[in-house]
């Protein structure tokens, strides 16, 4: 009796490492990365140089994701005179920038190429856009030393609202306000092209929209390189195997948008975006008395 339970033992045991190991669940099969521990890459961390006062995060929610994409109030446009069009590419901070958006005298641009790889964050834990380093980072380090005084001048603080993941219910966290940040889920659809899965998922296995709008997503480093990009969007998370499994949103190598996304401690491409103000002329009469 007692090789009999010692072997049925053995058997549970190894049936249970063998379901953490399947699939190893360091790989992630949206970028083909494998998770590895941040190299040191700046002093600028959410612990230590808060933009926003920091809060707790539960990393997932069960709350229904129906008003996913949050119509705007619409502004009379007819009164500004743009300089910009749609899809134009101009030249900031050295870098080449493609127009999204033109809207209230203000102008959306983001960086037509990958300028650098870095992670989301630094530990393997629950984290929104709020608290992450990257976030940090691009308002505080890549603000001051990208652009000249009189670029900075033209870059508005804009409020973003990062929606919780509609897929899987994780947390996108408060409000925030920023001169630099990146692109949300709800944001790639609405200037890349929208086949309508953010909102109505495939199916319950489904983990990526590939449509036919992966090739305006692809991106390449400033070397040539095609790579995957992030999205300051929440991807999934779970807890298996005896750890944390902390995601962000990304755009995959072959412009699928990876709603899954990749592990924040992972070290992921980076297109910034800002809005830049005096983009338009106002053809508003003076108010006179």
């Amino acid at each position: 009796m007692k090789k009999m339970m010692i072997s049925i033992i053995v058997i549970v045991l190894a049936l249970s490492l063998a379901a953490c190991s399947v699939g190893n669940p360091d790989q992630n099969p949206v970028s083909g990365n494998l998770s590895t521990p941040l190299a040191e890459y700046s002093s600028y961390t959410a612990t230590d140089n808060n933009l926003d006062s920091v809060v707790s995060v539960e990393g997932v929610t069960t709350e229904a994701v129906e008003d996913i994409i949050a119509d705007e109030p619409e502004e009379d446009e007819s009164i500004y005179e743009y300089e910009l069009a749609v899809d134009d590419i101009i030249e900031l901070g050295g870098h080449e920038w493609r127009v999204l958006d033109l809207k209230g005298g203000k102008a959306l641009v983001l960086s037509e190429r990958i300028l650098m790889k870095r992670a989301y964050y630094s530990e393997n834990m629950p984290v929104t856009w709020e608290e992450c380093d990257l976030r940090q980072y691009l308002n505080r380090e890549f603000f001051d030393f990208a652009f000249s005084m009189e670029e900075k001048g033209r870059i508005a603080e804009t409020k973003l609202s990062t929606h919780n993941n509609s897929w899987y219910g994780t947390k996108g966290g408060n409000d925030t306000k920023d001169r630099v940040f990146l692109l949300s889920l709800e944001e790639v659809v609405k200037y890349f092209g929208d086949s309508g899965e953010l909102v109505t998922r495939p199916d319950d296995l489904a983990f990526i929209i590939s449509d036919q709008f992966n090739t305006a997503r692809i991106a390449q480093t400033q070397e040539g390189n095609t790579a995957w990009w992030w999205l300051r969007s929440p991807g999934m998370f779970w807890y298996g195997c005896g750890s944390n499994h902390i995601w962000a949103a990304i755009i995959a190598g072959n412009g699928g948008i990876g709603i899954q996304g990749d592990y924040v401690t992972n070290e992921g491409g980076i297109r910034p975006a800002l809005w830049l103000k005096d983009a338009a002329k106002s053809t508003e009469a003076p108010l006179t008395n």
